[in-house]
């Protein structure tokens, strides 16, 4: 059991240090590389996005199954084979069978619609989301036995590094356009085939086509009805966060939607960083919300959601207050800054949503692991109708292009968590906030808003010091009083 535990702790570091390593070499080509050339950005996030909601119909809910199911299997190394074997030719049939059908469906549709973009690049986009399918699939066995760090160096940290570099060779003319979206495909049809070795590395595969030994007929109606369950699931999930960078470039109407797109994915990446605190802290307390939900110890769990909003709300907060002062500057002084330069309001309205999100702590988690696990599904589905309804009205009637869009990001996320914690507080009668937020909120206002204020000098440098500078001390002296984060007051506390 102890080793056992020493093994989990290594893979959570290994994939700790990994997303921060990735989230760096991340900001680095997004700051400096991606805004040379936005519209082939534009053009790689489509194809990504599309590939990823591709998946979803590739996989349909097996993968999950492949972890749900697995303790069943586990003391028979050739059940476990013909398990595993069983779930990779599911994927790869309902891969050729939905492909046919998009493919099909994009013909009829490209020539009915000439100027709707959404089946442009769907090739490619069907390549990748079959990619995407078979590694995870293989992360998914590869988690069974405990071993996530390589596979989240393949699905995570080799992107992070091969699309930069693909994005350098076009930009330095070695390779066109054409030729870099083939490339781009290529890099993950490679990085499948090595986790497929991976995967039958670590867990001994042995590839046993015999279904019947395993897929009983008792089985076969529990299986498909909980793959059913996880398809319309992760469909939901992919639909309501992956949306926008479909239909970005297809309700933009002036310039070029692609570049449009590549403007709205920098906003994204760069947003998006705010939130890696947070994927950790879900990762630690997800078993423990299993256990207190399962011992119906709701006080205990009521204190635990307090405790992670009043941390995550205090570094979100922080960090977008730094933010909000300093990014003007900072981008004034990057080489690439005019093309940075439309991208700030995106950034600071999906940074805004980010902090919503991360103040609301766990409850997706707390609804996925009770039993009102089918609500997620409800409110991933007002998600979805939400989202996609307000990009069309913000995009498409106000005219508010890439803005728009996040915008209906912004709101409707933060609907989608209102909605969560009005259930949960009904049920549970528990909710994230305390009076402590109240007052760190009015600090968080009250500091940006004095300082925005203060004339600027004729030095950027000296400006982002003074200004993100005082905005850091004020802000951590208060999150240090109100023990926000009560691990650095310990830390403090035990070396002074």
């Amino acid at each position: 059991m102890e080793k056992q535990q020493k093994e989990v702790s290594s893979q959570t570091l290994k994939f700790s240090i990994i997303n921060y390593v990735g989230a760096a070499i991340g900001i680095v080509s997004t700051l400096f590389i991606y805004p040379n050339d936005k519209e082939f950005l534009g053009i790689i996030r489509y194809i990504f996005d599309g590939a990823q909601i591709l998946m979803a119909f590739f996989v349909f809910g097996t993968s999950q199954s492949l972890v749900n199911y697995f303790p069943r299997f586990k003391e028979s190394a050739e059940k476990r084979n013909v398990f595993f074997s069983t779930t990779l030719l599911i994927v790869v049939v309902n891969s050729i069978l939905f492909s046919v059908i998009f493919l099909l469906l994009a013909n009829s549709f490209s020539s009915l619609l000439p100027d709707f973009h959404a089946f442009d690049y769907i090739a490619y986009s069907v390549i990748v989301g079959f990619a995407f399918a078979i590694m995870d699939v293989c992360k998914r066995q590869a988690s069974n036995y405990k071993k996530i760090a390589i596979p989240t160096v393949l699905e995570r940290f080799s992107i992070k590094l091969f699309f930069p570099a693909i994005f350098l060779l076009y930009l330095g003319n070695i390779i066109t356009l054409e030729t870099g979206k083939i490339v781009y495909v290529l890099c993950f049809v490679i990085i499948m085939l090595i986790a497929l070795w991976y995967v039958k590395k670590v867990a001994n595969i042995q590839f046993l086509f015999k279904p019947k030994k395993v897929f009983h007929r008792a089985f076969r109606g529990e299986y498909i009805k909980y793959s059913l369950f996880a398809f319309f699931s992760i469909l939901g999930s992919l639909l309501a966060f992956k949306i926008d960078g479909i239909m970005v470039p297809n309700l933009i109407e002036e310039g070029n939607a692609m570049t449009a797109n590549g403007t709205y994915s920098i906003g994204v990446v760069l947003a998006a960083t705010l939130a890696i605190p947070a994927i950790g802290l879900y990762t630690i307390y997800s078993p423990i919300i299993t256990e207190y939900i399962a011992k119906d110890e709701i006080t205990s769990l009521g204190k635990k959601y307090q405790e992670v909003s009043k941390l995550l709300f205090a570094v979100g907060g922080f960090l977008l207050c730094c933010i909000f002062l300093g990014v003007n500057d900072l981008f004034s002084i990057l080489p690439t800054r005019e093309n940075l330069a439309d991208t700030i309001p995106i950034i600071l309205i999906l940074s805004f949503n980010v902090v919503i999100d991360m103040t609301t702590s766990f409850n997706s988690h707390i609804l996925l692991y009770s039993k009102y696990y089918r609500f997620n599904m409800v409110a991933i589905a007002i998600l979805v109708v939400l989202n996609i309804s307000l990009n069309i009205y913000f995009i498409k009637y106000l005219q508010l292009g890439i803005e728009g869009a996040a915008y209906a990001t912004l709101i409707s996320m933060t609907l989608y968590n209102t909605i969560k914690l009005i259930f949960i507080y009904s049920k549970y009668k528990i909710q994230p906030f305390t009076q402590k937020h109240l007052w760190l909120l009015i600090s968080f206002v009250g500091t940006v808003s004095l300082l925005n204020s203060i004339p600027t000098t004729n030095y950027t440098i000296l400006d982002i010091a003074l200004k993100v500078g005082t905005c850091m001390l004020v802000n951590g002296i208060v999150i240090y009083k109100l023990r926000m984060i009560p691990a650095v007051n310990d830390w403090i506390a035990e070396r002074f």
